[in-house]
């Protein structure tokens, strides 16, 4: 009876058994639970917008760039993703006394708009076309040293004010007044902020566009200066357009004269060098006329030794001939028969078959008979 014991339900022993599990699985819960929230080892597709770039990091060290858009999920030690967003930022900024070279104060008003880089962002285009955009690595390294100015509108929108009143003094201050306030002075203007503010943004990865000088204004007392000067140099230029006015007349008239002068020397050397040519035309004529008078007295004398040749020649036929004709004469003479039968040859060749004669005696009147057949005839031979 000493030694008895009673048994203790087993309902109360499966109970503590379920109860000591319990509190052991909320054990770990529990601690996964502390070792998610303190460690962070995971995020699962989170997503960018068509506007914003993320930054991975891992153990506080960036170790990548991606974006814009897409959906994104990392597993390690103290692992997120920041993102920011790569909008224009739009900045207006006036200073009321920014200084002139010639210590004038001027009011100035600038806008325009401020971009953080992304991997498509132009950052610089060479004079030979060639464009270098924003590297991974640059922009996680300004991310680092500016991330306020990353990812808040208003710290961007504060530093921005800086760079301009810095700009606006710089470019400002190299000028006078005249220089800034009128229109071609206001590009120039324009031109050098907005330069300036490129070089200033470029310092912390970023770049601007849209930079315009929205309005610029001298103090009354200034715009007095300003307004005496404009007329002093549109007198100066009134009379500098009247004194070139005149110097053109004046080079006008000279450059008259001198045409004149010309022409005249043109008309008095085109005179002389007629006349030269007139006196080597009546020169030349004088040689040809020269010229066809020795030829003519060559004819002349070329004619006369020609008539005298003719004339011995003649001369000499003429003796020929008298010779011939002394010669015949003489053999008449010596034969006088035939000279007869000579002269009745020439006689009877002179006779033609229809010719008629009629021999008559001396000292009586010829009869013509006129027809045919009249006998008696006699014919005359050879």
């Amino acid at each position: 009876m000493e030694n008895y014991q009673p048994e203790k339900p087993k309902k109360v022993q499966n109970a503590t058994r379920f109860s000591k599990t319990g509190i052991i699985i909320l054990a770990i819960l529990f601690l996964i639970v502390i070792a998610f929230v303190a460690f962070k080892p995971v995020y699962v597709m989170k997503g960018l917008g068509q506007q914003e770039m993320g930054v991975k990091i891992r153990a506080g060290e960036i170790v990548d760039i991606v974006g814009p858009g897409g959906i994104y999920s990392d597993f390690g030690l103290y692992v997120r993703m920041e993102s920011y967003n790569i909008e224009g930022v739009w900045f207006s900024v006036s200073d009321d006394e920014v200084f002139t070279k010639d210590m004038q104060p001027v009011y100035v008003e600038i806008r325009g708009q401020v971009f953080r880089p992304s991997l498509t962002s132009v950052k610089n285009t060479s004079t030979d076309g060639v464009v270098e955009y924003f590297s991974k690595d640059e922009i996680a390294r300004h991310f680092v040293n500016y991330r306020r100015i990353y990812t808040n509108n208003e710290t961007l929108e504060s530093q921005m004010d800086g760079f301009s009143r810095q700009a606006m003094k710089v470019c400002v201050g190299q000028n006078d007044l005249r220089g800034n306030a009128v229109a071609e002075g206001r590009d120039t203007l324009r031109n050098c902020i907005e330069a300036e503010l490129e070089k200033l943004t470029r310092e912390i990865g970023m770049y601007v566009n849209n930079i315009v000088v929205t309005d610029v204004q001298a103090s009354d007392q200034a715009m007095v200066v300003i307004n005496e000067t404009n007329q002093y140099l549109l007198d100066a230029e009134k009379a500098k357009a009247q004194a070139q006015k005149l110097e053109q007349e004046g080079k006008a008239n000279a450059v008259q004269k001198e045409a004149e002068i010309r022409v005249q020397q043109a008309a008095a050397q085109e005179t002389a060098r007629q006349r030269v040519i007139l006196a080597e035309l009546e020169e030349q004529e004088l040689i040809a006329k020269r010229a066809v008078l020795e030829a003519e007295k060559e004819n002349a004398i070329l004619e006369q030794q020609l008539n005298a040749e003719k004339a011995k020649a003649a001369t000499e036929l003429a003796k020929s001939d008298l010779a011939n004709t002394q010669l015949l004469a003489q053999i008449y003479q010596d034969n006088p028969s035939y000279y007869q039968y000579l002269i009745a040859q020439l006689n009877a060749s002179a006779i033609k078959e229809t010719d008629k004669f009629m021999i008559v005696p001396e000292g009586t009147i010829p009869q013509i008979v006129l027809g045919q057949d009249v006998i008696p005839t006699v014919p005359v031979g050879e």
